[in-house]
């Protein structure tokens, strides 16, 4: 058995979370940015409700521009998925 993940596997919103708790952004955090509330953020990462698309785009956006808390400095989506 393998210690693999395989990302293809795992839906858009789930990667995103992935990321944004890897750069440890708390949800109240990006709220604010976004103007939602913090249950509504965490109802859409769990796919239970959407945003509207350009909700989305701040979200998306903010998760990848917004340093990262732990070491001070940006993940790129291609270091969260290969581990670099």
């Amino acid at each position: 058995m393998k210690n693999e993940l395989d990302f293809s596997q795992i839906n858009l919103r789930k990667k995103y979370q992935m990321l944004r708790k890897l750069k440890k952004i708390k949800l109240k955090q990006l709220s604010e940015i976004i103007g939602v509330t913090v249950p509504m953020l965490s109802m859409y990462e769990n796919e239970i409700v959407n945003l509207d698309k350009d909700k989305e785009k701040i979200y998306r956006e903010s998760i990848i521009s917004l340093p990262d808390e732990s070491r001070n400095k940006s993940l790129t989506c291609k270091e969260v998925y290969t581990h670099e």
